[in-house]
């Protein structure tokens, strides 16, 4: 479990009562291993057997402290709070492709903001080389291409990446699909023979190709991927073969900037993530 993440046996009992009576039912809690990095996750089970996905953040007090570079490529800026993303989660969650997990119910209680989900059994996605998930990703990522963006106030790509983008690079961020922007295996919940994206605290809006470019990056980062197998990977998502390279690793390259920032400040993982946003944004130039 991550640091600073609270179990769901030291929330406040007033809480934990109060999601018992919500639920109108006793339940057993198991503490999510790959969510919310902050806060408390855990999946509730009923006695008739459904399941419950429960996130929940602390009430909106003092800010994270950011650095210079993350205030200015954040949507919020230097005012961030944990209680944004569950904030953008709820208001997108409607508009959502059919396999995402819809929001069941909400709390604002004793301190603390809780959301509450349909459960879904299931693991993980594996990005290795020739695992059978990986073609349920490339329809979950499909799926999520159809979606248009919704009329509700979301992020674009370039908010999202702009700071660490030439100005030119706002026209080819700009775009009209809702984007997931962070396809992290653990962010991918395979159940019942499909690959649901979960997690969607950084919507945003923008070209169809930022999620499998992302993606991409993380078969190289997470599955062992050679960026040329996740490139064979990608040509088998709609619409990859219309993309302009150029572009595309160069927006790669921005997400290695941004990921050699985290390290710096020491987040866990990051410089091999940037490493390998590097190796891929150079294959995808290579296609140019």
């Amino acid at each position: 479990m991550e640091a600073g993440r609270i179990r769901w046996s030291q929330l406040p009992d007033e809480v934990v009562q109060a999601v018992g009576q919500q639920l109108a039912a006793p339940y057993t809690a198991t503490d999510a291993q790959n969510a919310a990095a902050s806060g408390a996750a855990a999946l509730l089970t009923l006695p008739d057997a459904r399941l419950v996905f429960v996130k929940g953040q602390r009430e909106r007090g003092p800010v994270r402290t950011v650095s210079e570079a993350e205030a200015a490529a954040s949507w919020w800026g230097p005012n961030w709070s944990p209680v944004d993303e569950l904030d953008l989660e709820e208001a997108v969650n409607p508009y959502l492709p059919a396999s995402a997990p819809r929001v069941l119910w909400r709390l604002d209680t004793h301190g603390w903001h809780l959301l509450a989900f349909e459960g879904l059994p299931g693991r993980d996605a594996e990005y290795t080389p020739g695992s059978p998930d990986l073609a349920l990703v490339t329809n979950a990522l499909a799926e999520l291409a159809a979606v248009p963006a919704p009329d509700i106030r979301l992020p674009t790509a370039w908010d999202r990446w702009g700071y660490y983008c030439t100005a030119d690079a706002q026209e080819y961020l700009t775009g009209t699909t809702l984007l997931h922007t962070d396809p992290a295996s653990t962010n991918v919940l395979v159940s019942d023979g499909r690959a649901h994206l979960v997690d969607w605290s950084w919507p945003a809006v923008g070209p169809p190709w930022v999620d499998p470019a992302l993606c991409g990056m993380r078969l190289v980062s997470t599955g062992g991927h050679t960026p040329e197998q996740a490139w064979d990977w990608a040509t088998r998502v709609p619409g990859w073969d219309d993309i302009d390279p150029k572009r595309v690793a160069a927006f790669i390259r921005a997400e290695a900037r941004r990921w050699h920032d985290l390290a710096a400040e020491q987040v866990p993982t990051a410089a091999a993530i940037a490493e390998a946003a590097s190796a891929w944004a150079d294959a995808i130039a290579s296609r140019a």
